[in-house]
């Protein structure tokens, strides 16, 4: 995974609220915890760690993934048809509902950078994450990843979701990684998601100017 290599003078003030406020402030704008709705589903939220595309922990000591409540139980029906397929496949959500505070330090942090064109910009609106109906998504196998042929993260033409038969035609993308993206997709836009092109991890709901006009972002 590539890292942003210089030092940010937000890694001191990026964490402004600890897990209990946070908590307590996407319960007050409507959000659920998912594992609410299904407790099988396990949430690593890389953005609680230093394991991002920024190298920055921005969540501090959160551990509870929030979404709308439609979409907390979109992921459900996703789960469910993941199980059914195999229940020794589970989904694991790495991000979902993200402050519009988080957004504004990853948007200036990443300014002047190639992975500027990654992230929304919060100041014409926010994107879907702000609004708590977007969520990163993979299968774990037995605890364990299932190859996608890129980490989640990692900004690049190999994690595009339209070039996918092609890298696997020229050996970029290896059989495994393919299908298992397939999978991912087809359990995700059964239960109703929309697909990001440039990440096979994300998938959202609603449009964004639906989601600018009818919902409430989430500004904390």
């Amino acid at each position: 995974m590539k890292t942003i290599t210089f030092i940010f003078a937000l890694t001191i003030s990026a964490i402004t609220m600890n897990a209990g406020e946070l908590d307590d402030k996407f319960a007050q704008y409507g959000l659920v915890d998912i594992t609410s709705i299904d407790s099988s589903i396990v949430v690593d939220l890389k953005y609680a760690t230093t394991d991002n595309f920024m190298g920055v922990n921005m969540y501090g000591d959160l551990n509870k993934a929030y979404l709308r409540p439609e979409i907390a139980n979109m992921v459900a029906k996703a789960q469910q048809s993941l199980k059914e397929i195999n229940p020794e496949y589970t989904l694991v959500i790495y991000d979902a509902a993200r402050p519009l505070s988080v957004q504004k330090r990853m948007f200036d942090t990443v300014q002047g950078t190639e992975f500027s064109q990654y992230v929304a910009d919060p100041y014409s609106g926010g994107g879907f994450h702000n609004f708590g109906c977007a969520v990163d998504v993979t299968i774990l196998y037995h605890g364990k990843p299932l190859e996608m042929g890129t980490p989640f993260d990692s900004f690049s033409p190999l994690s595009h979701i339209d070039n996918e038969q092609a890298n696997l035609n020229n050996g970029s993308l290896s059989a495994d990684a393919y299908n298992n993206r397939q999978l991912l997709r087809s359990v995700m836009t059964h239960a109703g998601f929309n697909t990001e092109p440039c990440e096979w991890w994300h998938f959202d709901f609603y449009t964004k100017d639906f989601a600018r006009s009818n919902l409430r972002l989430l500004d904390f």
